[in-house]
């Protein structure tokens, strides 16, 4: 099973090709709402696209890289500026690879500035999550990251889709210096959000929904459940949700906050055993049914999402209050 590293400093670049992910595309359940900032991973332990001769070379030519001790300062701590030309040289080579990326490219060429700055934030992110660590007395046992390391070498070794972990290594520009620090990070990062997590028992309702694409047929599905047709065979017969159908529609049990905003307000209004008239949202019309509501113990995945959340909201605050100095700003490269 993929190791996800709850960790939010690693660099994720869109390149040309790479475009956004539209109502339609997001299956299994179309309703849920999506992370505010993504879940960042390790580069993935996949067969990776060879560096074109001169790509790489050129990108690294391209990069602004300032003739000064230090490209920042966070909360007094400098950032030197030979740490941050070793942190971009491994995302550019992680970048290349996995994208197989032509820098030769003048529209590609361009992204270079982008990459820059997000590397800067990246370290920037780094260097204050350890103080923040500090601060709230959180440590990393060289055995815990032991156990993280050990985990991932036998996903690479039992997955005969990639390659050895030496090979991961390289190709991602890698060393086991690095991953380990990566992987402190996470653990850090995931500590923290723990320590800021609330009670796991929270109202939650459990409902199902039939969607549909227009407010006809929604208002034709009503129709048919105020003639007594049975809810679950018409989620069968119209409902547009692959994630759901096959299951009568049913979300099983929900919080607040993961479902979007529309659906979330006409869920939770709702009375046990009542069903809603038309929700419109971004996915297309939804007929709501209410099973069960009332407190209850979170689910694991949904109390994970919910820690991530909190933590990002009490990171960037802590971000805002912090005295940061960015010592070079990247210019767009023109050609």
């Amino acid at each position: 099973m993929k190791r996800v590293l709850f960790v939010m400093m690693i660099v994720v670049v869109g390149l040309a090709g790479c475009g956004e992910m539209s109502p339609s595309d997001v299956t299994p359940t179309d309703v849920m709402e999506p992370t505010a900032m993504p879940i960042p991973t390790l580069p993935p332990a996949t067969a990776v696209a060879p560096i074109s001769v001169g790509g790489i070379e050129v990108a690294l030519s391209l990069a602004a890289i300032p003739d000064q001790r230090a490209i920042a300062i966070v909360n007094g701590e400098e950032i030197l500026t030979s740490a941050y030309q070793q942190e971009l040289n491994r995302a550019l080579y992680s970048v290349t690879s996995q994208y197989a990326v032509d820098w030769n490219d003048p529209e590609n060429q361009a992204f270079i500035p982008m990459l820059q700055e997000q590397v800067l934030d990246q370290m920037i992110d780094q260097f204050l999550l350890h103080q923040l660590a500090d601060q709230e007395g959180v440590t990393i046992g060289s055995d815990e990251v032991d156990a993280e390391i050990a985990a991932i070498k036998t996903q690479i070794e039992e997955d005969p889709t990639t390659p050895d972990w030496e090979t991961f290594l390289e190709e991602n520009n890698l060393t086991e210096s690095v991953v380990r620090e990566m992987i402190t990070d996470s653990l850090l990062a995931q500590a923290l959000a723990e320590r800021l997590g609330d009670s796991q028992m929270v109202e939650q309702v459990h409902a199902s929904h039939i969607l549909v694409e227009t407010e006809e047929m929604g208002q034709e599905v009503l129709n048919k459940l105020e003639a007594g047709e049975e809810f679950a065979d018409l989620v069968a017969d119209y409902s547009m949700d692959p994630g759901t159908r096959d299951q009568g529609g049913d979300l099983g049990w929900f919080p607040r906050g993961q479902m979007v905003p529309e659906f979330e307000e006409a869920a939770f209004s709702l009375e046990e055993d009542e069903i809603s008239g038309l929700v419109q949202t971004a996915f297309g019309y939804h007929i709501i049914q209410v099973h069960e509501k009332g407190e209850r113990e979170l689910d694991p995945f949904y109390y994970a999402q919910i820690q991530e959340q909190q933590f990002q909201v009490w990171f960037e605050e802590q971000r805002m209050q912090s005295e940061i100095e960015r010592l070079y700003t990247f210019q767009d490269w023109e050609q």
